[in-house]
């Protein structure tokens, strides 16, 4: 296809109407949002080559892992934007509407740029009758838009493992990995190094990779994976905890910790530039200075102080939507979070006891929908053992998807043999009633979770239309 025939508008307002912004809406919800197979990477080096190699007119990392790659980069972009980089971040999930997945220094893409850049890339898919996702159109669409609006460094969050993710076609210049666990076995597998391989594609020869991954010995393999094969640059991963307010340092401290070192690696390794604010000194001391700072340094020090990311977190810290979404103000209170595995559960659990350890908690109402491939025996051992922290019951309520969903009825049996006090409810919209009678209305508190379809369903119900 003639790029300069793409671009003229007359020519493409005879083949193809411009779709309102409903109508795009539509027409993404209609198509498959994700696949995960060879033909994705073909087709999207089609589209990007269609877009004059869009990808390569930008710089890119790709944020991978099982669980924390929309808080990684959320992290990342806030340290960075402190440092005035101008961030584009495309994530691979929503809540409500498409607009949530793109942003530009943390603001969603407005409904008519959205309209624009997705009009762009629907019709370039129809002319050409490519048989691309929901997710493939969002990625070029987004690069389209970022490339427009002159950011200077951008986040795309890989929707699943990475060898054949579609957000795979670019050369990152910085490759992520959150950590890896037991997630979509059904795609990747049940062995957690064929899952850390398909996380691996996503690095590059002589680009910067870094992994927040805390077993030792996957470490060392993904190590020598990367530096023998993928001949890239590996940076030591992240121990430390980054100094995040109570609860959240324990359980976001190593994200945070993750998105400094990211921005650290861009800022220093990748611009060249000199960064106290990263570098957590209390004076400016240029690179290469040597020998005790003078007394006027220290005079200015003192007048114009450096703010440290200790600081910056206390002023600064706040998380996305729908990760441990704590809605202290409603009555009682309601946690929201997306966990969908195992992994994500254990965190979550952990900082609803963190909660109650601060203020103990007068009735827990865990209102939870399964995956069909999550192990429901498992989930409900974690279960078990925060019901004997924090007194409460279990409601099982099916996946927007009854195709994914495990069965409620199964679910409650299960919980029954296990001595897990638990009910099963048709809807998410009953059994929050039903919650709302139990716990105390002041001091108690309903967690919903188990996919972002709960998270979603939480505000549709409340009448929410959009996120702010």
């Amino acid at each position: 296809m003639d790029m300069q025939k793409v671009n003229n508008k007359n020519f493409q307002k005879d083949i193809i109407k411009e779709k309102s912004y409903s109508e795009i809406v539509d027409y993404l919800a209609a198509r498959r949002y994700m696949d995960y197979d060879k033909n994705v990477l073909s087709r999207m080096i089609k589209l990007n080559n269609i877009f004059n190699d869009i990808s390569s007119q930008l710089d890119i990392a790709l944020v991978g892992g099982t669980n924390g790659k929309s808080l990684t980069i959320h992290f990342a972009s806030k340290v960075l934007q402190e440092e005035g980089v101008k961030i584009g971040s495309l994530y691979s999930s929503n809540f409500l509407n498409y607009n949530e997945q793109i942003s530009i220094d943390g603001e969603a893409i407005s409904n008519k740029e959205f309209t624009d850049s997705l009009n762009k890339v629907i019709n370039v898919v129809e002319l050409n009758d490519i048989n691309a996702t929901t997710f493939e159109i969002l990625i070029i669409a987004s690069l389209l838009y970022f490339k427009s609006k002159n950011v200077d460094f951008v986040f795309l969050e890989v929707g699943l493992g990475g060898k054949y993710d579609a957000t795979n076609f670019c050369n990152p210049i910085i490759s992520v990995v959150t950590r890896v666990a037991q997630d979509h076995s059904e795609i990747l597998g049940n062995d957690l190094e064929q899952i850390t391989d398909h996380m691996l594609e996503i690095s590059r020869p002589n680009s910067w990779f870094i992994s927040a991954e805390q077993s030792k010995i996957r470490l060392q393999r993904m190590k020598n994976y990367i530096e023998q094969e993928r001949n890239a640059k590996w940076v030591m991963p992240i121990r430390k905890l980054a100094s995040l307010p109570y609860i959240y340092e324990q359980l976001y401290g190593r994200a945070a910790s993750l998105g400094e070192r990211i921005a650290q690696i861009y800022i220093e390794d990748i611009k060249g530039k000199f960064s106290p604010f990263l570098k957590g000194n209390l004076l400016a001391t240029q690179k290469g200075q040597r020998g005790r700072p003078t007394l006027e340094l220290k005079r200015q020090a003192e007048l114009n102080p450096i703010k440290t990311l200790k600081t910056f977190w206390n002023e600064q810290f706040n998380l996305l939507k729908g990760r441990f979404e704590l809605l202290d103000k409603e009555k009682p209170a309601v946690l929201l979070d997306c966990a969908d595995n195992l992994d994500a559960f254990t965190n979550l659990f952990l900082g609803i006891r963190l909660l109650h350890y601060q203020h103990p908690l007068r009735g827990l109402v865990l209102i939870i929908g399964l995956s069909k491939f999550v192990e429901a025996k498992e989930v409900l051992k974690l279960i078990r053992y925060l019901f004997k922290k924090v007194s409460g019951q279990v409601f099982f309520v099916p996946l927007e998807n009854d195709n994914e969903s495990q069965n409620v009825n199964d679910l409650f049996l299960l919980a029954k043999e296990m001595g897990i006090k638990s009910k099963f409810f048709s809807s998410l919209d009953k059994a929050f009633n039903c919650a709302q009678e139990i716990v105390h209305e002041r001091e108690g508190l309903i967690c919903i979770t188990g996919s972002n379809d709960q998270v979603s369903n939480y505000w549709q119900n409340k009448g929410i239309k959009k996120l702010k």
